[in-house]
């Protein structure tokens, strides 16, 4: 597993872009990519996946702790009512 701050790999998912970008330029409407290449494309987009949920995941528990942080709790004592002086 990935450290949080390790560099993904994104050269397989740049490398399908670009394939993607020059087969609407040509017209084509079919791509192949080999087993090797699909192989590296899947395992960079699961690290981007997974990183995008530990992203989400901090991003979640900062906002709650932001809104912890925000709650201010009041007590008020009204004292004795009953009370006339």
């Amino acid at each position: 597993m990935q450290s949080k701050n390790s560099k993904i790999q994104t050269r397989p998912i740049e490398d399908l872009i670009g394939r993607i970008r020059t087969l609407r330029q040509k017209g084509e409407r079919q791509i192949v990519i080999p087993a090797k290449e699909a192989d590296q494309l899947a395992d960079s987009l699961t690290q981007v996946m997974a990183r995008m949920v530990t992203i989400q995941e901090d991003i979640i528990e900062a906002l709650k702790t932001a809104r912890e942080a925000q709650t201010v709790d009041i007590e008020m004592d009204g004292g004795n009512f009953s009370e006339k002086k």
